[in-house]
Parts: structure tokens; sequence; C-alpha cells
């Protein structure tokens, strides 16, 4: 794109260019849409316990993560970085990972260690660049691929746009799934967060070791500082992006500040409910994959070809203040 988007874009208006005929999938649709409400509430019962507990990672890794994971490098030359939400943790990427590794992507995946998870965003993104920089001297890569789920799509994007990660990283692909690219009102719950941490800071013994501020769900809220700074930043147009979006997100809401935007990047809505889904949904997770084999090209053309097997219903272009870009709306399979 020409010149920096700005936060307050607009949908001015939206044009529908395509519409596919999705008469033989309507029947399970809301079937799906039940079974998908089942799953997201396990998954997010699951993760957050994971979180809280670590049991699952301890029980993987030790407690040396990074070292544990390195160790496990057979000299794979595409290496992704995985960032997680707010009160998740790395297991979250579980599926994905064991996709990731396996024939023909054979890509080696680290997750991001960011903590504490509610802590300045652009704290974190400084934290996983270091991070980053350590794994490249300690591999042969020579791609990098930035995969981010909810807050973690955020720390892929300061990563780009603010710490400019592409000057020691040849970042090829970046990937945001469920991310609050414009906020989301659920953030609003970062208040609480950060009242119940500054009680804790008053016990003695506890002080400033309490450091679960709420800062990064504070950021999160639509109109923040933060994001007016991100939002007003051009995308690195040579890393091919990919944003992935459920029609009703519970924790991105609304859902449509979900969107990244930019006329560089594929914006693909499925008809699906959860915050999760892209976490372990094996629609979602093919269309993750088929964004990293997919060769870079023009937006248009990458989409389709990143879709080519999905039941796309609609094709729509949105006309805002400052640009136009496309949304692809692909049914539940």
């Amino acid at each position: 794109m020409v010149g920096p988007l700005q936060h307050a874009i607009s949908d001015q208006e939206t044009t529908v260019v395509y519409r596919g005929d999705t008469s033989g999938r309507r029947r399970f649709a809301s079937l799906r849409m039940v079974l998908s409400t089942i799953e997201e509430s396990y998954f997010i019962t699951k993760n957050v316990l994971d979180h809280a507990v670590g049991v699952t990672e301890r029980l993987a890794f030790g407690q040396k993560y990074l070292p544990s994971r390195l160790a496990r490098y057979r000299g794979q030359k595409r290496v992704a970085f995985l960032y997680h939400g707010y009160a998740q943790g790395r297991w979250a990427f579980e599926r994905l990972e064991r996709l990731l590794e396996s024939e023909p992507f054979n890509v080696f995946s680290v997750c991001g260690g960011y903590q504490p998870y509610s802590q300045d965003i652009r704290r974190s993104a400084e934290y996983e660049l270091r991070t980053m920089e350590y794994v490249l001297s300690q591999t042969d890569a020579q791609e990098i691929i930035l995969i981010g789920h909810s807050q973690g799509g955020l720390i892929a994007r300061y990563l780009l746009q603010a710490l400019g990660v592409t000057a020691v990283a040849n970042v090829t692909r970046a990937i945001y799934l469920c991310t609050p690219h414009r906020g989301t009102w659920a953030a609003c719950a970062g208040v609480a967060h950060g009242v119940a941490a500054h009680t804790l800071a008053r016990i003695p013994g506890v002080g400033r070791r309490v450091e679960l501020s709420g800062e990064s769900a504070l950021q999160m809220i639509p109109g923040s500082a933060f994001l007016d700074d991100l939002n007003a930043r051009a995308l690195p147009t040579q890393v091919a992006h990919t944003n992935l979006y459920n029609y009703l997100d519970p924790l991105v809401w609304p859902p449509r500040f979900a969107r990244l935007p930019y006329p560089e990047a594929t914006n693909v809505l499925f008809r699906k409910i959860g915050h999760l889904h892209a976490l372990y949904d094996i629609q979602e997770l093919e269309v993750i994959l088929r964004s990293i084999l997919v060769p870079a090209g023009s937006s248009h053309d990458r989409s389709r070809a990143i879709l080519q097997d999905q039941p796309v219903i609609e094709e729509r272009v949105h006309h805002g203040e400052d640009a136009e870009y496309e949304e692809f709306v692909a049914g539940s399979d």
C-alpha cells in the first residue's frame, strides 16, 4: 500500500463481487454451529487451565522450554514462531505444531514464551525479538514464518511494523488468527485484572513481583493509543499476510474488528463460532498450511490459490476512507 492506514478506517461501502451456491451445505450448517460451540467451550477450558497450572508443558518440556525445543531441531530451513493469546499458553498450538512438522511442510516451530502474558505488548514483542535472534543463531533457518493467535497476532504485527524484524530475519509469511486488529471490547476485562493485581501487590512479600497488570488487555480496547499507532504503520510488502477470523467470536467483539484492513492482506471470514477454532479446526488449519505453501504474488491471486479447495460463499470488497481491501467468506466444511 502507499502511505499508512489510519486506525479510524471505516467501511463506507461493501461490494459483493461473488456469491457462491451454498444450497447443498445449508442442511448441516446449524448442526456444525452447535458442535463448534461445544468444541470451543472444551478448548477454552482446557487451554486456560493448562496455562494456569502448566502441567502439560512441564511434562513435555520440563522447566526449560527453549533448550528442550532446540534439541529437537533437525536442520529444517523453515522456522515458525508461534505467539499465543491472552490467558493462553504454548500448548494451545499442539495440533498446529504436529501438522507443521509433518511432510510436506517440515517446519521447525518455536512457541513464544513472553511472560507475564498481560504485560505491555511492546515489551513482549521486544522480548520475542531477542528470542528470535537467539534461535536463528542456533539454527540454519532460511525462511521465517510468524503465526499469532489473538493477542499473539498483535505481537507479530508489532515485530513487523515497529521493530523491523525483517531486517534481522527473512520473514516471508505472517498469519494472524482471530486477532483484534482494531481492538475488542472484551478487553475491558483487563480493568478488573489490573485491580486484582494491584490488590495482590499490597500483600507483604509480594510487592513489585506482581506484574500481571492487565496492561496488554487495555491496549486491545478499541481506540487505544497502542492500536492507533500500530494501525497507522504500513505493513511490510515483502511479507505475505493471511488473516483468519470467525463469524461469531465472543472474545473479539465486534467480530469485524478482527479484519486486517490492508490491501496486502488475505482476509478470510469463516462461518463458525468461537475464538480458538483456528488452533484445532481442520478446515482452518488447511488454510493456514496452504498459506505457507502458496508462493508470494498479488494479494488477490494468492487469496484465490489459498482458498482453492474451500467453500467460498462470498467475495467482498470493503471501501474505506484510505484503502480498499478484500474479504472472503468461507462456509463450514
